[in-house]
C-alpha cells in the first residue's frame, strides 16, 4: 500500500498547525505510523495527548525541517526508509511557492511509494484581502493547487463579505471544496462546514432551466411534425423554417467555437508569456498590424475568436491587439477568403476590398479601444490574471503533473470549460436571430432607398440581425447586389463578422458591460465612416 501524503498549505499563522492537530484528534486515523514534517514554525506546536496516542495505537513522529534548503526527493526518501510511515503530513512554508512541494512528488521513485491523499489550503479570512493585494502570487498558488480550502475566522464577517471572499477563491480554483473551520468554546471538538457559493448555485439553476426549455421546445416541435395534429399548415411551415434556420446557425457556429476553445486551451498550456512578448511588440500600432493578419493561421469565424481572445488576454497580450484580432480574424481567415472568391467569381476585387477594409477598421477600433481601456485593462468579467483562469490548470503555477496524459486531460478540460461557457451565449443569440429570420422576409418588390448612407445602415443592421457565419455570408451578400450598391453590401460583408446577435450575446457573457457597449459603438461608427468614404469601383 502506498504512503498517503497530506499537504497542508497556508501563509504564516493561518492555522496550519491547529488544523493538523484537529486532524490527528479525529476518528479517521487508527493503528498508523504518522510523520508530521513542519517546514514552518508558528506560535502553535504539534500537540497530541499521549493517552489518545496509546488508545488509537498511533506512532506519531514530528520532524522540524529547520534548514534553508527546500524539502526534496532525497529528504522524503530518507524519512520513508527510517520511519516506514503509513501517512505523512507536510506543513509547508507559506513564504515559498507551493509548487515546490508538488514537484517533489512528481519524482518517478516517489510516485511508486507515495500518493497525494489530500491538498488542503488554510486561509485566515481576516488577512485574506491584505495578503491578496500584497502577496498575491503566494496566496493564489496555494489556492490554485488545493483540493480543499479551509477558511478561519469567518464569524467576524457578514454574509456579503463571506460571499465576496468565496467568489475570489472560486475565480482562482472553482473545483476545490471550500469549508469553514470552527473551534467550539470549552470543547476540544472541531467543525468543518462546507460553504456554498449561492451565486453559482443560482447560475447553475438558470442554466438547467434554459437547457430544459430548449429540449422541451424541440421535443414539442418534433412531436407536432410527426403526429397528425390539426394545425394550420402556415404555422407548421413557420415552425419548420425556424427549426431549420436555428439548427443551421448552430451547425455553422458550434464547430468554430470548439476549434476556438481548443486553440485557447493550447495557448494557455503551451504558450509562455515570453513567447507572447516576442510575437506582440510593445509598440501598440505594430502589435495591431500583427494581430490583424494573425487570423490567417486561425481558420475560425466570429464565434471562435472570442475564446482565443480570452486566452490572449490572460497571457497579457495588449488590449489593442486583442480587439484587432477579434474583429479581423473572421474576415482574413482562409475559409472566409475562399468562400468570398467563390461567391464573387466575376468580381474578384470584392475579396480585396473586404480584406483591406476589414483590416483598416479592425486596427482603427483596436487603437481607439486601447485609449478607452488603458486606465483599466481588465476587460473580462473574471480576473484576467492567468492564475485565475476558470479551468484551474493553465497557470504557470500549476505544477502538479507534467505527464503527457495529464497534459492532454488538462487540454480537454480547458476546452470543454471554455466551450460550454461561451456556447450557451451563442445558442441564445442564434435563437433570437432565428426568430428574426423566420418572421421577416424580403420581397424584391419592396422599396429600398437609393441613398448610400441609408442603404449602408440597413445592410449593417441586416448583418447584425441575420447573424450569418463569416465563412458563408458572401453567398447571401451576392444576392443583395441587385438591391443595394457595393458600398452597402460591403457593410454586410465587413461589419457582419465583427458584430451580430450571437457574438453580441457572447461578448456580454464574457466581457464587462461598459467595454462591450464602447466596442459596439466604435464598430458601428468607424465601420460606417470608413465604408461610406471607401471608393469601391
Amino acid at each position: 500500500m502506498k504512503i498517503k501524503i497530506e499537504l497542508i498549505l497556508g501563509l504564516l499563522e493561518s492555522g496550519k498547525t491547529n488544523f493538523i492537530n484537529s486532524m490527528l484528534e479525529s476518528d479517521e486515523f487508527y493503528n498508523e505510523t504518522i510523520v508530521v514534517i513542519q517546514d514552518e514554525f508558528g506560535q502553535t506546536n504539534i500537540n497530541y495527548p499521549n493517552d489518545k496516542i496509546s488508545k488509537k495505537n498511533i506512532n506519531l513522529i514530528t520532524i522540524e525541517h529547520n534548514t534553508d534548503d527546500d524539502i526534496n526527493e532525497n529528504y522524503i526518501k530518507d524519512i520513508i526508509i527510517k520511519y516506514c510511515p503509513e501517512r505523512i503530513f507536510i506543513e509547508t512554508n507559506g513564504m515559498k511557492n507551493s509548487s515546490y512541494i508538488l514537484k517533489v512528488f512528481n519524482n518517478n521513485v516517489l510516485k511508486k511509494l507515495c500518493i497525494i491523499d489530500d491538498i488542503v489550503s488554510i486561509i485566515d479570512a481576516e488577512t485574506f484581502n491584505l495578503y491578496y493585494r500584497n502577496m498575491q502570487d503566494l496566496l493564489v498558488s496555494q489556492i490554485f493547487n488545493s483540493e480543499k480550502i479551509i477558511l478561519n475566522n469567518l464569524n467576524k464577517f457578514n454574509k456579503n463579505e463571506i460571499t465576496n471572499i468565496i467568489s475570489q477563491i472560486k475565480n482562482i480554483n472553482e473545483t476545490a471544496s471550500i469549508m469553514e473551520y470552527s473551534e467550539f468554546e470549552d470543547s476540544p471538538d472541531y467543525s468543518y462546514l462546507e460553504l456554498y457559493d449561492n451565486n453559482k448555485n443560482i447560475f447553475t439553476f438558470k442554466t438547467y432551466i434554459f437547457i430544459f426549455l430548449i429540449i422541451f421546445f424541440f421535443t414539442a416541435l418534433s412531436a407536432f411534425s410527426l403526429l397528425d395534429f390539426s394545425i394550420s399548415s402556415q404555422y407548421m411551415t413557420t415552425l419548420n423554417k425556424f427549426y431549420t434556420v436555428f439548427i443551421s446557425i448552430l451547425i455553422e457556429g458550434i464547430p468554430f467555437i470548439l476549434i476556438g476553445s481548443f486553440v485557447s486551451a493550447l495557448i494557455q498550456i503551451y504558450v509562455s508569456k515570453e513567447f507572447i512578448i516576442k510575437v506582440f511588440p510593445h509598440n501598440i500600432f505594430l502589435s495591431c498590424i500583427i494581430a490583424a493578419f494573425a487570423g490567417i493561421v486561425f481558420p475560425i469565424c466570429d464565434c471562435g475568436t472570442i475564446p482565443v481572445v480570452k486566452g490572449f488576454i490572460r497571457k497579457k497580450v495588449p488590449t489593442a491587439a486583442c480587439i484587432t484580432f477579434l474583429l479581423s480574424a473572421p474576415i482574413v481567415n482562409p475559409i472566409a477568403i475562399i468562400s468570398t472568391m467563390y461567391a464573387f467569381q466575376d468580381m474578384k476585387s470584392v475579396v480585396i476590398y473586404r480584406i483591406l477594409s476589414g483590416i483598416i477598421i479592425a486596427i482603427l477600433i483596436g487603437l481607439i479601444m486601447h485609449f478607452f481601456t488603458r486606465d483599466n485593462p481588465n476587460i473580462l468579467k473574471t480576473n484576467t490574471d492567468p492564475l485565475s483562469c476558470e479551468c484551474s490548470i493553465c497557470s504557470d503555477s500549476y505544477e502538479y503533473s507534467k505527464a503527457s496524459i495529464d497534459t492532454l486531460r488538462n487540454i480537454f478540460f480547458h476546452t470543454s470549460d471554455e466551450f460550454f461557457n461561451i456556447g450557451k451565449f451563442m445558442i441564445m443569440g442564434a435563437f433570437i436571430s432565428s426568430i428574426f429570420q423566420t418572421i421577416v422576409s424580403f420581397d424584391r418588390n419592396l422599396y429600398f432607398p437609393n441613398d448610400n448612407r441609408t442603404s449602408l445602415l440597413i445592410m449593417i443592421l441586416l448583418a447584425f440581425l441575420l447573424s450569418v457565419c463569416s465563412t458563408s455570408d458572401a453567398f447571401i451578400a451576392k444576392g443583395f447586389l441587385k438591391l443595394f450598391s457595393l458600398n452597402s453590401v460591403m457593410g454586410f460583408l465587413v461589419v457582419g463578422p465583427m458584430l451580430d446577435i450571437k457574438n453580441t450575446f457572447m461578448l456580454f457573457g464574457n466581457f464587462k458591460k461598459t467595454f462591450v457597449l464602447k466596442l459596439i459603438f466604435c464598430i458601428v461608427i468607424i465601420s460606417f465612416t470608413v465604408l461610406i468614404n471607401f471608393n469601391f469601383s
